[in-house]
């Protein structure tokens, strides 16, 4: 193992806590701002004049500067599995943060879908790629990603609890997706110059991308929800990372075998069966435990 991907390894481990303390953190405060404010920008504004969630905002920073590094070093798709166990230590810090208590049949959905996610991604590991997205491509993806993004909102917006944080993680989940394969792009324009990022899309497409996932991803934590909101966003993204890099970076998957076709299927099945069993029992610790003061 070289020492670039050695180093990629640990700050992807780096960026997977931050992240899930930053779950936590600014879970604990979004769920108590009222509903009328979720999809809202007025959502944010409430929540930046609370230090636990400023202190959740400034993980996030700290694990997104962590993740552009690995990604830097490594593969969209070597990174992200690792970014997976987010989930794992989501559900660590948020039951003793919050005092939820777990089952160990939720221990072992999350399992489950960490482990989905970590076979869809090795299975279809592609090789090859490029760091930046050719325009002309991102003219037709772009209204795309947008449009299923969307079509995720507009199906939350008549559920409440974990239904709603797991249709809000996916699309926060879609767009932070979108946000890592531009950063790809973005973080090498940095590598010419401090400047260099300014006449290129890709750096306005990845603000755009990662301000909307975050008032997305409040929303769903706003549910309190956290198994359900964290479980959807954070196997979502890698795996829409995954296709966007197929896609639109000309990166290149093989199968050798029908037995590895079947791995794929099999993967997204644990992954969505994780989601689920993850929203159901979410339901379930909101019902039996008191709301956080």
């Amino acid at each position: 193992m070289s020492p670039e991907v050695a180093f990629a390894i640990v700050l992807a481990l780096v960026t997977a806590f931050l992240y899930a303390l930053s779950n936590v953190l600014e879970l604990t405060e979004a769920e108590q701002v009222p509903d009328e404010y979720a999809l809202r920008v007025g959502l944010m504004t409430r929540l930046v004049r609370r230090p636990r969630w400023l202190l959740g905002l400034l993980s996030d920073v700290f694990g997104y500067i962590s993740q552009a590094a690995a990604l830097a070093l490594a593969a969209v798709v070597f990174v992200e599995p690792i970014l997976a166990l987010a989930i794992v230590f989501s559900l660590i810090l948020g039951a003793v943060m919050t005092k939820r208590r777990l089952r160990t049949g939720d221990w072992l959905c999350a399992l489950v879908l960490s482990a989905g996610l970590a076979l869809f991604l090795y299975e279809v590991s592609p090789r090859g790629g490029h760091d930046f997205t050719p325009t002309d491509r991102a003219v037709i993806a772009g209204p795309i990603v947008v449009g299923v993004v969307l079509l995720c909102i507009a199906f939350a917006r008549p559920t409440r609890g974990a239904p709603r944080a797991a249709l809000l993680g996916i699309a926060a989940g879609i767009a932070f997706g979108a946000a890592a394969v531009l950063t790809k792009g973005v973080v090498h324009y940095l590598g010419q110059g401090v400047f260099a990022w300014v006449p290129h899309w890709e750096s306005y497409a990845l603000a755009l991308a990662s301000i909307g996932g975050v008032i997305i991803g409040q929303s769903a934590f706003q549910t309190g929800a956290l198994a359900a909101s964290v479980g959807a966003t954070e196997s979502t993204a890698p795996i829409s990372a995954a296709i966007l890099g197929l896609v639109l970076l000309d990166e290149r998957v093989f199968f050798n075998n029908a037995f590895e076709v079947s791995a794929v299927v099999v993967s997204v099945i644990m992954v969505l069966f994780g989601i689920a069993a993850l929203a159901r029992a979410e339901e379930r610790v909101v019902a039996d435990t008191p709301a956080t003061a």
